[in-house]
């Protein structure tokens, strides 16, 4: 496992924001390799943990639907997510704007919040961005995904300051002000 010591920190965070936390071989056979997710809750396998991030990675997917969903939300979250879309809409035809952008944005929101999380902990971000994570193999020198965070491009800053979660930042901060202190400085960890 890419940086094993990030891996009490995390968990230690999530339990502190309201997300259960299993150990055990519950975390096998999920979208990434040593976590998975049954009806809200993350399980971790550390024997097939890539890296502490993923464990983040998919956090972030579940920090930015309303927690009154948490329950809904296993495994394939995406699907997940959509079938809650539909099904909220088919109900009086209007798609809620919260889920609407959970299930078209959720994989940036989930990137950059992870990205947040990890610095705000103090950790290196080489547990979230390790070679293979993000489907980016070969690199040289920063990981894709963080070089593209660091130079404020990437679509979950946005995303995740329009939803409240923190303020505008990089080449997004002249598209509003919603008075909170800019990415990676956060407001909010979850949506209640």
């Amino acid at each position: 496992m890419y940086h094993p010591e990030a891996l009490e920190p995390i968990v230690a965070f999530l339990r502190g924001i309201g997300m259960q936390v299993e150990y055990g071989e519950g975390g096998r056979d999920g979208f990434l390799p040593g976590v998975n997710i049954h009806a809200g809750a993350l399980h971790v396998d550390p024997e097939t943990l890539k890296g502490p991030g993923d464990l983040l990675h998919e956090a972030g997917h579940i920090m930015v639907m309303p927690r009154r969903y948490w329950p809904l939300l296993n495994r394939d979250v995406q699907t997940d997510i959509d079938a809650i879309l539909a099904d909220q809409t088919a109900r009086d035809g209007t798609p809620d704007p919260i889920l609407t952008r959970a299930a078209r944005q959720g994989e940036f929101m989930s990137q950059a919040w992870s990205y947040a999380v990890v610095q705000y902990l103090g950790l290196p971000q080489e547990c979230l961005f390790f070679p293979g994570s993000y489907q980016y193999h070969d690199y040289q020198g920063t990981h894709p995904m963080h070089a593209w965070i660091e130079q404020g491009t990437h679509f979950g800053l946005i995303n995740l300051a329009q939803a409240g979660f923190t303020g505008y930042a990089g080449m997004f901060a002249c598209m509003g002000d919603n008075g909170l202190a800019p990415f990676p400085q956060m407001a909010k960890w979850t949506l209640d």
